[in-house]
């Protein structure tokens, strides 16, 4: 990066969290229709039609909600992230306090985990299914502090080389931990 001080490197969710939107939408209008056609032929089926698209309409309210806020980023101070998708605010976890990251390709996604030294201090409160699938998360993969990397977003050796710039050489990007 040079001469220019640093300030932050955003990474962007690129463009699925949008196309995941737009298809449950499109989706939801669907069955929406489908059922005012059933309820007008007086044919059987509306009230399974009009489930699924209100099942597709709480879809697309999670996948806005998890477009909401800034894009995660590395800065002087740390990581930035929300520690829940549908967190309102994110989370600095300082550079000091990183134990270690990877980036891992579960389910045909990469994502870059980040493994706080105290990991329930970067937790946000939030009820008991929060709790649980956070837990869940960390127990599958090692860390509930996690950052998907889109395939249209920075590629991961951008990823590595700024994460030693910004921590000024004191955490690395390693393999990722065996998970029993």
């Amino acid at each position: 990066m040079g001469d220019v001080p640093l300030i932050e490197l955003r990474i962007p969710r690129g463009a699925l969290p949008r196309r995941m939107l737009t298809a449950f939408l499109g989706l939801c209008a669907g069955c929406g229709a489908l059922t005012l056609l059933l309820k007008l032929t007086g044919l059987p089926g509306g009230g399974a039609a009009g489930a699924l698209a209100l099942g597709f309409l709480l879809a697309s309210a999670g996948a806005a909600a998890a477009m909401r806020g800034d894009d995660p980023a590395f800065t002087a101070d740390g990581v930035r992230l929300k520690a829940f998708a549908w967190d309102r605010a994110q989370v600095l976890v300082p550079w000091s306090e990183i134990d270690r990251m990877w980036i891992a390709r579960p389910r045909g996604y990469d994502y870059l985990y980040l493994l706080p030294r105290d990991p329930d201090r970067h937790l946000r409160a939030g009820g008991l299914l929060r709790a649980r699938i956070m837990a869940r998360i960390a127990a599958d993969r090692g860390s509930a502090l996690q950052i998907h990397l889109p395939a249209d977003g920075l590629p991961p050796d951008r990823i590595r080389t700024a994460v030693e710039e910004f921590s000024g050489g004191t955490v690395h990007i390693g393999p990722a931990p065996r998970i029993p």
